[in-house]
């Protein structure tokens, strides 16, 4: 079936978090994980000749308000889950673990204005990966070998690239399941 609107080849929209009532089946943990695999995801595309533009497209999106100061509907999934943890300290509130979740939240600021300077460039991968994965308090060893080869994706030999997709797959069909990225990503063949 053809497309009657082309121009509307790339619109992402929340799948994940689109209101506050969305709030309550997460905890922070949650979603600090499903950002960084956002960004793990986002990382790998912008590697990929055919998947640039998306991941350019995705980036400006994700930051066409400036800010990350609240959820909202019109923002795509990285967004909202950006403005939990940098936005407004009330949204926290609203996650299920509200109390750890504000402690959690002023314990480990997200840097800002870095991740911005990342979704602008996506250059730099392992500077830029490492940190997130520090300032969002991630322990998962599965993802810290997925940073290591995701920084290096381009240097990979053809067999640890399908690994790593298989396994990026993986995840995000699990974490991310019919988001934009993760049907996105799912296009990808290695």
């Amino acid at each position: 079936m053809g497309m009657l609107a082309p121009f509307l080849k790339y619109v992402c929209e929340g799948k994940v978090i689109r209101r506050f009532s969305d709030l309550q089946r997460f905890s922070f943990p949650e979603v600090t994980e499903r950002i960084y695999l956002s960004f793990l995801a986002l990382a790998v595309m912008s590697q990929l000749k055919d998947y640039k533009a998306f991941t350019k497209l995705y980036a400006d999106q994700t930051m066409h308000y400036g800010t990350f100061d609240r959820v909202r509907m019109t923002y795509n999934d990285l967004a909202n889950m950006l403005a939990i943890v940098s936005g407004d300290p009330e949204i926290t509130k609203k996650l299920k673990n509200k109390n750890e979740a504000q402690a959690m939240r002023q314990r480990q600021p997200l840097p800002v204005m870095a991740v911005r300077r990342y979704l602008r460039s996506f250059e730099d991968h392992y500077s830029n990966l490492s940190m997130l994965e520090r300032s969002l308090n991630i322990k998962d060893a599965n993802y810290r070998n997925l940073r290591r080869a995701v920084a290096n994706y381009g240097k990979l030999d053809s067999r640890t690239r399908k690994h790593v997709l298989a396994k990026m797959n993986q995840h995000l069909k699990s974490k991310l399941p019919n988001t934009d990225i993760q049907r996105k990503f799912k296009e990808i063949n290695g």
